[in-house]
């Protein structure tokens, strides 16, 4: 791909390769052009077989596929996102999580809501268990990227959708919600308020600080109906309902005032200072296996 991309698909991993290439596969099978987009593994260090596995998806799809990874030192998600986000070439930037599987239509979706002065965010259906083991890589190369979700997660979805839409219209502060499973932005955004403050060290709260210094520039947020599907799996140990009694709950509602562009974000983690591994398109057999790597055709 020589033209610029229109969107980079920045994902956070680690340490769930399972999953990860799921999601992956999730991408390449998006009915949107794939010489338009370009992928971000933006990986928290994992010790396992992640950057394999990442590796073998790069070499057999048609569109550019880094990954960005450094030292594993506790739970660092805006670092991942920022370290991403730095190596981005486009204008808009799209973030989600290596759990989380996105529908066909997902990008065309996504991307025809975008709007000057809007971070979008959408719904995140939740797998249960025995839904997120039916996922199949083979299901989803064959285009069936629609999920069995359990009734109470459709009507969630509906009722979630309809009080959007009530937020947006009547302009409520900080309403919708952003949900880290899918935020898209354009990156003159993102860079007027320094990314994502990497003070939260943990689970929960980097979502809600980067949306409220957007809206301090006036930018709002806005739902989209491109939804990602989320597959089971433990939750972190650092993880709280609503993130109550954490350091991140404290540091979020700490006194004085929180300047819209964060002391520890973006700007101060250097280009130079990320750890990126591009990989060859040439095919080759994974470790241990006598079968040559599938090519993964583009979605016609």
């Amino acid at each position: 791909m020589n033209k610029k991309p229109v969107v980079t698909i920045i994902v956070s991993s680690f340490e769930r390769p399972a999953h990860l290439t799921r999601c992956l596969h999730s991408i390449a099978a998006q009915e949107y052009p794939q010489d338009s987009f370009d992928v971000i593994v933006a990986d928290d260090g994992s010790r396992d077989e992640t950057e394999q596995c990442v590796g073998n998806f790069a070499r057999a799809v048609d569109f550019p596929v880094r990954m960005t990874t450094h030292e594993h030192d506790g739970f660092q998600l805006s670092r991942c996102r920022n370290e991403g986000a730095l190596l981005a070439e486009s204008d808009y930037l799209l973030f989600t999580d290596g759990d989380c599987l996105l529908p066909e239509n997902f990008l065309s979706v996504h991307l025809r809501g975008r709007r000057p002065g809007y971070v979008q965010s959408g719904y995140c259906y939740r797998l249960e268990p025995a839904e997120t083991d039916k996922v199949l890589v083979d299901k989803i190369r064959s285009g069936a990227t629609e999920f069995d979700v359990l009734r109470g997660e459709e009507k969630r979805a509906f009722w979630k959708h309809i009080r959007a839409r009530g937020y947006e219209f009547l302009g409520v502060s900080m309403r919708p919600r952003i949900s880290g499973s899918c935020i898209g932005t354009w990156r003159s955004d993102f860079v007027a308020v320094n990314g994502f403050d990497e003070s939260f060290l943990g689970w929960g709260m980097e979502d809600i600080d980067f949306q409220l210094r957007l809206e301090s520039i006036g930018v709002r947020s806005r739902w989209t109906k491109a939804s990602v599907y989320h597959m089971w799996h433990e939750k972190h140990p650092t993880y709280a309902r609503n993130s109550h009694g954490t350091e991140n709950y404290r540091y979020f509602h700490r006194t004085g005032p929180k300047p819209v562009k964060c002391l520890n974000g973006f700007e101060q983690r250097g280009r130079g200072d990320v750890r990126c591994h591009s990989f060859e398109k040439s095919p080759i057999s994974p470790p241990g296996s006598d079968t040559p790597e599938v090519r993964i055709a583009p979605k016609t």
